[in-house]
């Protein structure tokens, strides 16, 4: 439990996944290790969001779900419009060789544990990341 120290409650985490039961178990890791969560069934609710929203440190998604893009598609618009933004992408499969993550996105294969949810959201010092300024 040493991870509680080093999250601040503040820290809010994009949660995109289609799944209920996924949900509520990724939000439930997240929310134990001290940070905030919204939850988007899927890329485009996220980016509604995100748009909204100046106060999102971290977006944690799904590979696979309904809507007009995958978290492949939805991680590359995150990181050119929002670089400041941490991603963490997870899915149930291995990621085919042929599908590149942009530059400093994390992959967390499913089923996952609390420690490595938590470690990958901390391998991008979210702790010390601060909120978007609003017109960024």
């Amino acid at each position: 439990m040493a991870y509680l120290a080093k999250m601040p409650a503040r820290d809010i985490v994009l949660i995109v996944e289609d799944h209920p039961l996924v949900q509520i178990t990724a939000a439930a890791l997240i929310e134990n290790a001290g940070m905030a969560t919204v939850v988007a069934a899927d890329a485009d609710e996220a980016l509604e969001i995100l748009t909204g929203r100046d106060d999102i440190h971290a977006v944690f998604t799904d590979v696979t779900m309904p809507g007009s893009m995958d978290g492949i598609e939805l991680a590359r618009l995150v990181r050119t419009r929002w670089p400041e933004i941490a991603l963490v992408v997870t899915s149930g499969d291995e990621l085919s060789e042929m599908v590149r993550l942009p530059s400093g996105v994390r992959f967390l294969r499913k089923p996952y544990q609390y420690a490595s949810v938590v470690e990958e959201l901390l391998a991008d010092r979210l702790a010390a990341a601060s909120p978007r300024r609003a017109g960024i």
